[in-house]
């Protein structure tokens, strides 16, 4: 073999080995750049997971408050009329107490 196809072999296998390298920390470099993203992706979603889900929270929050003043506005509604019933019969009772009470003293001062 002549020195010449020694040094060009020798030349094309340092270059091929600088190639590998040169390929070695682009995929190194690539693949940094790629969790870079993926981590840039994860706290995008993370932070749109956790808007959604606080908008979601305070809709059941809102829903709930709302149900509950429903709730609590018919209870008022029953009580009043419960009340109002009670009122109606106590000035009936009373109406006949008094009606009693004035047929009492006629049939005494008779």
């Amino acid at each position: 073999m002549s020195e010449t196809k020694f040094n060009a072999y020798a030349k094309a296998i340092i270059e091929f080995e600088e190639e590998i390298e040169k390929i070695k920390r682009g995929v190194a470099d690539d693949s940094k750049r790629l969790i870079v993203l993926a981590d840039s992706y994860i706290s995008e979603l993370k932070s749109s997971a956790e808007k959604t889900l606080a908008e979601i929270q305070k809709s059941i929050e809102d829903e709930k408050k709302k149900q509950i003043d429903e709730i609590r506005s018919k209870y008022v509604a029953e009580r009043e009329k419960q009340l109002s019933n009670i009122r109606k019969e106590a000035e009936k009772n009373l109406n006949k107490a008094v009606n009693e009470v004035i047929k009492q003293l006629l049939g005494v001062f008779k």
